[in-house]
């Protein structure tokens, strides 16, 4: 595929079942390792002590926002911590701000695809031009390609694939 045709907006879209987060962390890490300015928010398990299930991690600065509240064993609301989140924009406003080399939103998700979440962030990094990569489930797919307006590729849950789409966004 020559590398004109790589769009700079990118959607992992792992199959049902896939530890996709490690997967996203090693191919951050590589870059950076390269000298690449990544900037955004990785999803991790949080630590038993914090009584909660997920957190966001800054790229940039380690520091990590809570997104899921301990709602006890008897619940069946959902345990997404809005607070967490909205706490967490600031890392992608900053990014809209100053700008970097690859922005990673964590994934859109029902939020993103209902306008909340990080949806507002997500349209002003894209439209600085700025490379973005998020994670989508498939049932999410079809609110993505709608809000992206079709401008972005689907990439497979494979490091090499990732790997790929990078280097043709860069070659822009």
């Amino acid at each position: 595929m020559p590398s004109s045709s790589f769009p700079a907006i990118a959607a992992v879209v792992p199959p049902p079942g896939t530890r996709i987060d490690p997967l996203l962390r090693e191919f951050v890490s590589s870059l950076q390792a390269r000298g690449v300015r990544v900037r955004g928010l990785l999803q991790e398990a949080c630590p038993e002590s914090w009584g909660c299930k997920f957190s966001l991690s800054d790229l940039e600065t380690g520091k990590r926002y809570p997104i899921s509240q301990n709602l006890g064993s008897q619940s069946t609301s959902c345990a997404l911590d809005a607070a967490g989140i909205a706490d967490a924009t600031q890392v992608m406003r900053r990014i809209a701000a100053e700008g970097a080399e690859l922005a990673v939103f964590n994934r859109f998700s029902g939020l993103e695809a209902n306008g909340e979440g990080f949806a507002d962030e997500m349209l002003q990094v894209m439209s600085q031009g700025i490379p973005v990569i998020t994670i989508v489930q498939a049932a999410n797919l079809p609110a993505w390609r709608h809000f992206t307006g079709g401008l972005a590729c689907e990439l497979g849950a494979t490091l090499d694939e990732l790997e790929r789409w990078f280097a043709g966004t860069a070659a822009r």
